[in-house]
């Protein structure tokens, strides 16, 4: 259904540290960290919608960190399309506010950029939101925060679908402290976009954390295979889930830094 979604648009971890904020309020001729070429921007954020990650929204006025993902880029009408927000309070301030600061990673690199006059639109009960493509990228070419492996660490994923009542199991592919993405062997489930599975569990340095999955992207891993990879994100976490996943994400961090050091 995500391929379906991103089809009518004709093919449509959070934190920045402060060096990253004093570097962004430059301007893109006294930074060389900033992409400002249209080709090179439409390109970097076509990469980035091919491969589904979940992205961090800031919104100024509230201090709550969303999230969301890139559902299509339609240069020919300078247009980059966004899913909704998540928790869903960020819809209600970025009706209010009409712009955003979105970050993420590719290639294990922090990049982030500013949208302004967002638009939301709705298609066959979805909604999205529509702006301007973003006339700079903040992507310095090195890696400042490296993206985490999920997938050499083997974190078993079980739920249960609401929609069909049928078991869902993989593995974790990436996380963050707002969602994850899934390797599933086969769909069994026939999960598809805005599912909700249930009573999902995965266990990270012997604690199991229980929590609902909101889907937000489903699709396959390649046309000659039965795996496909779903992506969502967190609901009902307790407080306590929260804290053990954020120090869990933040131990991970640091080991690949060491790493990158020796």
């Amino acid at each position: 259904m995500f391929n379906k979604f991103k089809s009518l648009f004709s093919k449509a971890e959070a934190g920045q540290d402060k060096e990253d904020d004093e570097q962004d309020d430059l301007s893109p001729f006294e930074n060389p960290n900033f992409i400002t070429l249209p080709e090179k921007i439409v390109t970097l954020l076509s990469e980035i919608e091919q491969s589904s990650p979940l992205c961090t929204v800031q919104i100024e006025g509230t201090t709550q960190e969303y999230n969301s993902s890139i559902l299509g880029i339609k240069p020919e009408k300078n247009l980059i399309i966004l899913d909704e927000l998540a928790p869903k309070e960020g819809n209600q301030a970025l009706e209010s506010t009409r712009s955003l600061k979105l970050l993420t990673f590719h290639k294990g690199i922090h990049l982030s950029f500013n949208l302004s006059e967002i638009e939301m639109g709705h298609s066959r009960g979805i909604s999205y939101y529509k702006a301007a493509l973003p006339d700079r990228i903040f992507y310095p070419q090195r890696r400042r925060s490296p993206r985490i492996e999920i997938s050499s660490i083997d974190i078993a994923f079980t739920g249960l679908s609401e929609r069909t009542k049928v078991s869902v199991s993989g593995y974790l592919f990436d996380l963050s402290r707002g969602g994850a993405g899934i390797d599933l062997a086969v769909n069994r489930a026939r999960v598809q976009r805005g599912d909700i599975i249930k009573n999902c569990q995965i266990s990270f340095e012997d604690y199991e954390m229980d929590f609902d999955f909101a889907v937000r992207f489903v699709k396959p891993i390649s046309l000659n295979s039965s795996k496909v990879q779903i992506g969502g994100f967190f609901e009902n976490l307790s407080s306590k889930s929260q804290s053990k996943l954020s120090y869990f994400i933040t131990s991970l961090e640091r080991v690949e830094i060491r790493k990158q050091k020796n």
